[in-house]
């Protein structure tokens, strides 16, 4: 219920943002007509049909067909142009229904004809806006990539949700234009001036979405008016622990532990449920073996288990994959053991414990007493003197604290975020990132802290982007002292990293400048002796290198 208000909520903010702005006097414009007063209702029920078929028919074209995202915008934006040119010249429109055989002498047909039009045109205006629309939403976003993926039922009704708030607020602006301008009848003559711009203004906001050009403008208006976007997006729920910021913490009776379900794989144990582990205290650790969040928090875990397994202590790693790799057993059982990791593993591939915990984080940790009820539950990293605190009490064990060893790792304030560069997730692209292959130019113009660039010929998929020629190469202007990036790709291939005014990279994973792969996992390729402000790192792939996502610290 929650996340259906949020969705309706952002439906509203749309219509508000930054980004929408410019194209609502296309709307108010394109909801005059003569006589008709079901025109603004046509034209934001059409937009949200449009925006509900362009959903479906994206997340065909990027997983089956692999259509060009781009061809839906350039389709949009021409058809908006065309509209606006038959506004603009309605005799050079009358010769071609005449031409056509779509106008008739008799005066019937001429009154069914105009009205036909003008349903017709209403109904264009708003198809061909719904994709326009789809790009100016962090919710919109969020279904695609999260919901949808996870249950297409919950997605299209949370998307159906939003879109409903779409169309109210645009009627009510619509309906509010309309009766101002109706007011002012000079402007509603179709070869009046008013409708001349707003002909006018069709063609310009056509052009500038089938160039691309109005990404430009949403960018450049998200960074001089980022309020009412910064409050869409603190709507959204966050999937992902935040690096450095220990998550919340609650250490009280939280109702009894939902059984482990849907397991597909086990890693150092038989398969056991929490109903077999009564009499012993619980701790259930969801991860995913390619998250630096994960690993920070990984040498503690091992420190606990090895000092209170004996006392009664057990640790059930329940793996939920963020990537497609992480779901294939062989891969994580490695991760396993060169992590040290001891105690027993659960393949949660389907998300079926995660969502019977109803969890939403990598990493979270939900402590069982020994009769199964939930007792202290913690998101994110951090929070280890409180988690070996509460392990202790519910054992009742005295004696010396666990010791723990290896490379621990730690985040760094001011630290880049994490990045995505698929296509489902894609942040802090400087370019214009394009689905299937394409050829990138060298990147103009300095580069923008926090923001990467592609240079050479790519392929973008929803998950990753995958170098398709040697010396295809991959910048990110950092901030931090370590850069950690999520890669894949044939055995041996070759990643050289050159860090701007460094001799080495000083990354654990790098032999001079240059990575060599070895599976599918995170790559440390980065370490400076202090941390940077703004850093420049350029990689250069091997063909056949797939990369997903880059971390900091």
């Amino acid at each position: 219920m929650f996340i259906a208000f949020l969705s309706l909520v952002a439906g509203v903010l749309t219509v508000l943002a930054p980004c929408v702005l410019p194209f609502l006097p296309v709307i108010v414009g394109g909801s005059l007509g003569h006589g008709s007063r079901r025109r603004p209702y046509l034209i934001a029920g059409s937009l949200v049909a449009s925006l509900l078929v362009f959903t479906l028919l994206l997340k065909a074209s990027t997983a089956f067909l692999s259509i060009d995202p781009r061809i839906w915008a350039i389709g949009s934006g021409t058809l908006v142009v065309l509209l606006g040119l038959a506004m603009l010249f309605p005799r050079v429109w009358s010769r071609v229904a005449q031409w056509t055989r779509l106008d008739s002498s008799h005066g019937l047909l001429d009154k069914a004809r105009a009205q036909r039009s003008e349903t017709t045109g209403a109904l264009l205006t708003g198809a061909a806006l719904g994709p326009v629309f789809s790009s100016c939403s962090p919710t919109y976003a969020w279904v695609i990539a999260t919901v949808l993926p996870a249950s297409p039922v919950a997605g299209m009704i949370y998307l159906g949700i939003y879109c409903v708030g779409v169309a109210g607020a645009l009627l009510a602006i619509s309906l509010a234009g309309r009766k101002l301008i109706n007011r002012l009848g000079w402007a509603g003559n179709p070869r009046g001036r008013f409708q001349r711009a707003v002909a006018v203004l069709f063609i310009v906001v056509g052009l500038l979405v089938a160039t691309g050009v109005d990404k430009q403008l949403q960018t450049w208006a998200a960074d001089k008016f980022p309020s009412l976007s910064a409050f869409e997006q603190g709507l959204i729920p966050s999937s992902d622990a935040v690096p450095g910021v220990a998550g919340d913490s609650q250490s009280r009776a939280l109702g009894s532990a939902p059984e482990l379900s849907g397991i597909t794989h086990w890693v150092n144990s038989e398969p056991t449920t929490l109903q077999a582990q009564r009499g012993k205290v619980v701790l259930v650790d969801f991860w995913t073996y390619s998250c630096i969040n994960c690993m920070r928090t990984q040498p503690y875990l091992n420190a606990w288990y090895d000092r209170y397994h004996a006392a009664g202590l057990e640790i059930i790693g329940v793996h939920a994959p963020e990537f497609a790799f992480e779901k294939v057993p062989e891969n994580v059982e490695r991760a396993v053991r060169e992590a040290g990791i001891r105690y027993p593993v659960a393949l949660d591939n389907d998300f079926a414990t995660w969502k019977a915990f109803k969890n939403q984080y990598w990493p979270a940790k939900y402590l069982i007493d020994k009769d199964g009820t939930v007792r202290w539950t913690h998101f994110g990293e951090g929070g280890y003197d409180q988690a070996e605190a509460q392990i202790r009490e519910l054992l009742g064990e005295g004696g010396d604290k666990a010791e723990v060893s290896g490379d621990v790792l730690h985040p760094t304030p001011g630290q880049s975020p994490e990045t995505y560069l698929g296509m489902r997730r894609a942040s802090g692209n400087q370019m214009e990132l394009v689905g299937g292959e394409h050829d990138y130019g060298q990147p103009e113009g300095p580069q923008d802290t926090n923001r990467w660039t592609l240079s050479g010929r790519w392929s973008a998929d929803e998950e990753s982007v995958t170098a398709l020629q040697d010396g295809a190469q991959l910048r990110y202007r950092f901030a931090g002292s370590e850069v950690y990036l999520v890669m894949d790709g044939p055995a041996g291939a070759k990643v050289r990293v050159h860090v701007e005014g460094m001799d080495s990279p000083g990354g654990a994973d790098v032999q001079g400048e240059t990575v060599t792969l070895s599976g599918a996992r995170l790559y440390r390729l980065v370490r400076l002796p202090q941390a940077t402000e703004g850093a420049t790192v350029t990689l250069t792939f091997d063909a056949g290198v797939r990369a997903n996502a880059f971390t900091f610290g």
